[in-house]
Order: structure tokens, then sequence, then C-alpha cells
């Protein structure tokens, strides 16, 4: 199954003005409920508190931009109804606070978690190890888990980083519609099947582009 990555629109056909939204000057984000208080690999124990306006000259689409440090989507209620009929992750919708000239519109946060780590096959999954400055790289390695990756990464200096080259994942992948590689790299990937749909449907708000490092099972596995 062939995935791609969805990114929000920067196009200003598309949203109208950019960046398209900002935050309330009411919400305070230093509140225990604030989203920075939200993690990527956990559900909160708490209501998240999110509060935004869509720009005046910005155009509300379907999936928005988000503020800095935001994990996950920020999506109108249409578009929450659509993907309720996928495959989904773990995964909470929350309502949060979306305006736009002075008008409240239905958002959502649509918080996923724990999508795509507990099915790497790290025996088969390869990464690069680079050079930063005139890009070279240096060479390949195979690594046992995730924890032993970030112990990589706290190794390197500033000139050196990591990067995925193949990602496989194991059999058991329940073969999601949408997952995310936070814990690798900050990326939400779609499944051809979702992308050919969002790109038929009145949606809007959000590029493709095929995601080439994942290899998931084949079918018949």
């Amino acid at each position: 199954m062939k995935y791609y990555t969805i990114s929000k629109s920067n196009e200003l056909t598309v949203i109208g003005d950019y960046p398209q939204v900002e935050k309330l000057e009411s919400y305070n984000l230093s509140l225990n409920d604030s989203y920075w208080n939200v993690s990527w690999d956990r559900f909160p124990n708490f209501k998240p508190n999110y509060q935004i306006r869509i720009k005046d000259k910005a155009i509300p689409t379907s999936l928005l931009h988000s503020l800095s440090g935001f994990v996950g989507l920020t999506i109108n209620v249409r578009l929450k109804q659509f993907l309720e009929r996928y495959n989904l992750p773990p995964h909470e919708f929350y309502s949060i606070k979306v305006s736009h000239l002075n008008k409240r519109l239905d958002y959502c946060w649509f918080h996923f978690i724990d999508s795509c780590l507990n099915y790497v096959d790290f025996k088969s999954t390869t990464f690069e190890l680079f050079q930063k400055s005139s890009f070279k790289i240096l060479k390949e390695l195979q690594l046992s888990s995730v924890e032993h990756f970030h112990e990589l990464e706290e190794e390197l200096n500033f000139e050196k980083g990591i990067r995925l080259k193949r990602l496989v994942l194991s059999s058991n992948f329940p073969n999601y519609d949408i997952i995310s590689l936070h814990s690798i790299t900050p990326i939400i990937l779609v499944s051809e099947n979702l992308k050919i749909e969002l790109e038929k449907s009145v949606f809007n708000g959000f590029e493709f582009n095929e995601y080439k490092p994942l290899s998931t099972p084949s079918p018949d596995v």
C-alpha cells in the first residue's frame, strides 16, 4: 500500500492569506489545559483548550494551518465526519474555538497516537547518517529501536544528522488510513485510498506527496 504525506496548503488561491491563522488575543498559552501541554504520544487527562482566529483575508479551509508546536490536525466538522468512515488509529476529536470575522466556526482538533511506532520492523528498516553542511550521506545504519534512534541523535554534533532511508512495517500493521511518524520524523501520512477520496471530495486545504521510504506488508501476507 502506498502512503502520502499530507500537509497544509500554502497556496494563496486556496488559503487566502499567509499565515492563515493566529492565536486569539484572549488565549493564554500558560494555562494548564493549553495545547502546549498536549503530547504527540498520549491523550491528555484534561479537555484541551485551543483557540485560534482565521485571519480576515484568509479562507476557512477544511484543513487549517495550526499554531507552532500544535500536534494533530485542525479540521472542520464535515471533514471529521468524512474521516470517521476510514480505518483510524487510536484518536480523539476535541471541540475547539475557531473564529473568522467575529463568527464562531465548527472545527475540531483531530489528535491521534500510536499509529506506527508499535509496527516498525527495525531489522529491515534502514537509516542514513548524513553531513548537514555540503550535504553528504556518510553511511547507512540499522537500529534496534526508537530509543536507539534517539540515543544516536543525542550523540551527534550539530554537523551531522540521521534520517530514514527505508521504513518497513511489520505484518501485523492494521493498515490505518492515517499514521504519524512523529517518533522518528514529524510527518503525517495518509493511505493512497484516502488521498484519492479526499482529492475527489469537496474538501480543501491539503497537499500530498508520495512517501517512498515507507514499505508496508502486501495484502496477501
